[in-house]
């Protein structure tokens, strides 16, 4: 049980990236029934805005220093503003020029920008993935100090046992966390003198250094940063589409786009409007994801989690916000438990044997409404 919900919350933090590209898909198709595609390039463009922000602005480095959460609520508002900015600039150069081209040809003008932006990637940051910026140490939470006394060779640990401590290198100072026993396992000796060590290195030099233990289920500090941002951003969609004037513009144009401009209003600046909230979402993701999950950004990066957020918001719902953020979540859960009980090598399978499944059973997905006939 104890695995299961360690498993589940791994699967949650990836849901929550899926969540965050999906709510794009299903905003933009709400509006204009368009599926864009090159969403998911939105979303490696934010994680390499992220990327620089943090080692040109802050000095980061892979090994470096940490730089704290304030360089890293900087990244993730650079690159929203960037995504955003690209979002609306490819709505108006090339999708609203063929919105009365058919589906068809937007869906292939979709195709050509995903291409494009991929391969303008490689060609201007290089092929080749980036590690990213350190920006703070991975910790779980809860934890219980433990008295260093207390940790003897040959004694069965009740729990698992790190030692964090802090040590000065070139502009500032690194936390480190080594583990020295798992739960279940003898106390070894190795441990206790590694312990004694890194304490009194520690004290020598001024340093904080602290003996923790960890309970059964714990949660990482990147994992709730991400749960955070999700909720956050959830809050802050619910908040524009139903209780500000611009949401319940893009409600009326996704309800019916040629009476809401007969109706005054201004359906292009709902579009580009649409387009600027979801590429700014999916931006954030972008950062969140390099930065925090996967700890690398790479030209080719959106492509993979791109296709994955499409069948979370198939899964969910097209064209519904809340269906995507469901979509997302249950889909990334999914993908982790198949991980964990059968093999990773069948994680990518499972997920593309969802969308054939919601396709033949549910088209509409989970919290989508099936079409039916105006009169």
């Amino acid at each position: 049980m104890t695995d299961f919900c360690n498993y589940l919350l791994n699967g949650l933090s990836l849901g929550c990236i899926y969540a965050l590209i999906a709510v794009g898909y299903s905003m933009v198709y709400g509006i204009v029934k368009l599926i864009n595609f090159a969403h998911g390039e939105f979303y490696m463009v934010g994680a390499f805005v992220g990327y620089y922000v943090l080692c040109l602005a802050f000095g980061g480095t892979p090994n470096g220093a940490d730089l704290g959460l304030l360089p890293v609520l900087v990244a993730l508002l650079c690159a929203g503003a960037a995504t955003g900015l690209l979002g609306v600039s490819v709505e108006r150069v090339v999708y609203r020029p063929l919105r009365a081209s058919g589906r068809i040809v937007a869906l292939l003008a979709a195709l050509g920008v995903s291409l494009l932006l991929q391969n303008g990637g490689q060609q201007t940051v290089g092929p080749q993935d980036r590690a990213y910026p350190h920006t703070f140490t991975f910790q779980r939470f809860p934890r219980t100090p433990v008295q260093p006394e207390s940790i003897q060779p040959g004694q069965q640990a009740a729990a698992d046992v790190a030692i964090v401590y802090t040590r000065p290198v070139e502009g500032g100072k690194e936390t480190i966390v080594e583990n020295l026993a798992n739960r279940g396992n003898p106390i070894s000796e190795s441990a206790c003198a590694r312990m004694r060590e890194v304490l009194s290195s520690a004290a020598a030099q001024g340093c904080e250094a602290t003996v923790y233990s960890y309970p059964a289920v714990t949660v990482s500090n990147a994992q709730g940063l991400i749960l955070l941002a999700l909720v956050l951003t959830t809050a802050a969609l619910y908040l524009l589409v139903q209780h500000t004037r611009f949401g319940r513009a893009m409600r009326a144009v996704s309800h019916d786009f040629e009476a809401a401009s007969l109706m005054g209003i201004n359906v292009n600046r709902v579009v580009a409007g649409t387009f600027l909230v979801g590429a700014i979402v999916a931006g954030i993701g972008g950062t969140l994801a390099g930065g925090m999950y996967y700890n690398q950004a790479g030209p080719l990066m959106g492509l993979m989690p791109g296709l994955k957020a499409f069948v979370a918001a198939v899964f969910g719902g097209i064209g519904s916000v809340p269906g995507a953020l469901l979509g997302g979540l249950l889909l990334g859960t999914f993908e982790k438990l198949v991980e964990a009980y059968c093999s990773s090598l069948y994680s990518d399978a499972f997920t593309f044997a969802l969308l054939i499944l919601v396709l033949l059973v549910r088209p509409s997905g989970i919290l989508g409404q099936p079409p039916s006939d105006k009169i």
